[in-house]
């Protein structure tokens, strides 16, 4: 097994971050009082169907954050696969966010872009990292893999975009 180089553990550990977070994020929402989706009225179990879709879709992208993150470290190339497409997915959401809120502000920017463009920047960072050749050699990275990996993306992305 080679070492893995600085580049490849900041990318793993990102991804894992993220899963971390968004699962925190998600029990929060979850264990809230004012979570009233999920309801026991007479004995029999409501489930509001919009909901449940977004739950679904958050804990697809925490399983494969959560998968992809210590794959990643363990060099594997299953954790390329799952790390890229939710560095991408993430991505993709922060630039409709910040292009949403450039809009809103009739084309100004101002401060409230700092974090956002600063996340950003970092997961464009771990992007490039992995698609780097020596990166790509070490994961045995080849065209198909990159084809499944893009596959996996746009799955991820409809099913957040177009499941509602």
């Amino acid at each position: 097994m080679q070492k893995l180089s600085w580049k490849e553990k900041y990318a793993g550990i990102l991804v894992l971050l993220i899963g971390i977070i968004y699962l925190l994020m998600q029990l929060a929402s979850l264990l809230s009082d004012t979570s009233d989706h999920y309801t026991v009225n007479q004995g029999a179990l409501m489930i509001d169907k919009n909901a449940l879709f977004s739950d679904i879709k958050a804990w697809v992208v925490i399983i494969m954050g959560l998968a992809a993150g210590p794959m990643l470290l363990k060099n594997k190339t299953g954790g390329w696969v799952l790390a890229l497409p939710v560095l991408l997915f993430f991505a993709v959401l922060l630039l409709v966010l910040g292009m949403q809120q450039v809009i809103s502000l009739n084309g100004k920017i101002d401060g409230s872009l700092a974090i956002p463009l600063v996340a950003l920047a970092l997961l464009v960072t771990a992007i490039v990292f992995l698609f780097s050749k020596d990166t790509r050699r070490k994961y045995r990275v080849s065209k198909y893999t990159v084809l499944l990996t893009l596959f996996l993306f746009v799955a991820v992305g409809g099913l957040y975009f177009f499941l509602q």
